[in-house]
């Protein structure tokens, strides 16, 4: 395994789990997750306190312990440590957000229970996201946000509490009835922390080695669908499953990537802790959230996967998204914003649209490149005509093989639950042209299984009375395919894992 700094630093390792992708580590894997992606990780900078950064007092005892204050003066974001990060969750498809503090994992709360001078303060203490979590966002005319939480007395302005003497100073309160300076904050991107640990895309080995590897793509469907037996689940169960069909011992220590979808951030580490019991040696597992627009602003936040557990003792996951798990000699990694459906009217209703992603990572050494991708589901309310679907494709191709992403001698494998069906599909679900121009570049690891329908493969996707298609693992046509294994394996999700070795 790495060593634990950089593990605290990117990788869901510890705690929380990725684009940090974004990582940041898993912290108390079953718990509090701490994020591994960075493109909805911020910085509050309060405008009334003269520009100072807020922070999260962890280590101040009592009831005030974990509170927000604005007191950090930073001359540039290097400056800034875990209590000044923040990663922006929803759990409403973007109507309102929380604020996860990065320093203890929990999300950020207005104490409405408290009197007096501390009435309504924020303290990063709650464990799930509930009404006492969320928070408006408002965009200013200035590009400053206001924030505005529920109490009980109503919606009121989160308000730096810049003239407060002694230990109140700068305390954060939900008590503002209009916004001023003292309720005007930036929210200063963190930027892309999950790039890489060296600053930039390592160069290939050269020339590229012989590899002889096995790679695995799965649905795991452990979010928010109520009739697959991951729902729910937490991160030592999912983990032992999927270890379980990687085959025997021999066959799962040949894997080089584990594709994975529909999965919760806190089960980051343990998939990475089963693989490495599996094979014997160091995994990393990757994470990238699945975001929605949050309302009146210009930021995403992600999606929060349904706690585990049951009513009255749920356990966070925290967010949703998709994983990529490697073997730690993986030194660089990177998430991509795919082209997403944007929210709108549809039949008189208001729905706001998943933005999707992708995630990528390298294993230098052998020269190999591995990308996994969740396209829109293609429902009457999500991309039904297919047309940000094939923009995703498109999206997905240039990241594997453009050079502006890709340096020239990585060999790529790439797919996951791509929600078309392939060109030569006997089905009758449209779109099936979205995937043309990967079939002509590369191989789809069931292509050719039939003669009559090249472009085409066993079912991965079970329907009532049908099933198609919709799970994909691709290489290059220089490569060789040796096996593609599609195991009917109804129960735990809706998608049949796949399965292939790859010889180069």
């Amino acid at each position: 395994m790495r060593q634990a700094a950089r593990r605290l630093a990117v990788l869901c390792s510890a705690l929380f789990a990725v684009i940090a992708m974004t990582p940041a580590q898993a912290r108390a894997v079953e718990a509090r997750p701490v994020p591994v992606t960075a493109s909805d990780k911020y910085a509050l900078r309060s405008v009334g306190a003269g520009g100072l950064y807020v922070s999260v007092e962890v280590e101040t005892a009592g009831s005030g312990q974990a509170m927000l204050r604005a007191r950090k003066a930073a001359a540039s974001l290097d400056d800034l440590g875990s209590w000044e990060k923040f990663t922006l969750h929803t759990d409403d498809k973007g109507a309102s957000t929380t604020l996860r503090s990065e320093a203890n994992g929990n999300y950020v709360t207005t104490e409405r229970g408290y009197t007096g001078s501390r009435q309504n303060l924020l303290r990063a203490r709650g464990t799930t996201s509930g009404d006492w979590e969320k928070l408006q966002l408002e965009k200013q005319t200035d590009g400053t946000y206001a924030l505005k939480a529920v109490t009980n007395d109503g919606p009121k302005y989160v308000t730096a509490e810049v003239q407060d003497p002694g230990t109140d100073a700068g305390l954060l309160r939900a008590r503002g009835d209009t916004v001023g300076s003292w309720q005007k904050f930036q929210l200063v991107p963190l930027g892309e922390e999950n790039a890489s640990d060296a600053g930039g895309r390592p160069a290939p080995a050269s020339p590229a080695p012989a590899a002889d590897f096995r790679v695995m793509s799965w649905n795991v469907c452990a979010n928010h669908n109520s009739a697959c037996g991951n729902h729910r689940v937490e991160g030592p169960a999912l983990g032992s499953r999927i270890t379980d069909r990687m085959g025997t011992t021999a066959e799962a220590q040949q894997y080089r990537a584990v594709f994975l979808q529909e999965m919760c951030e806190s089960h980051a580490k343990s998939i990475e802790a089963q693989l490495e019991a599996k094979t014997g040696t160091g995994w990393d597992v990757r994470f990238a959230p699945i975001t929605f627009a949050v309302d009146k602003s210009s930021v995403k936040a992600a999606r929060t996967c349904d706690n585990s557990g049951s009513a009255g003792a749920w356990k966070d996951r925290g967010s949703y998204g998709i994983g990529l798990a490697v073997p730690d000699a993986n030194v660089w990694y990177h998430s991509y914003d795919l082209p997403s459906p944007q929210n709108r009217t549809v039949d008189g209703v208001w729905e706001r649209m998943e933005q999707r992603t992708a995630i990528c990572a390298v294993l230098p050494a052998q020269a190999l490149q591995f990308c996994t991708a969740h396209f829109s589901a293609g429902l009457r309310t999500d991309d039904a005509d297919g047309s940000k679907r094939r923009e995703q494709a498109a999206k997905f191709q240039e990241i594997v093989h453009a050079y502006t992403y890709t340096q020239p001698g990585y060999r790529t494998v790439y797919g996951g639950d791509l929600n078309v069906t392939p060109p030569d599909s006997a089905s009758s679900d449209l779109p099936k042209d979205v995937l043309t121009s990967a079939y002509a570049s590369d191989e789809e690891c069931d292509e050719g299984l039939s003669s009559t329908r090249p472009r085409d493969g066993r079912s991965t996707k079970p329907l009532t009375g049908r099933s198609i298609k919709i799970d994909y693992l691709f290489g290059p046509a220089t490569g060789t395919v040796v096996s593609c294994e599609v195991t009917a394996d109804a129960g735990l999700s809706d998608h049949y894992p796949v399965k292939a070795r790859f010889r180069f």
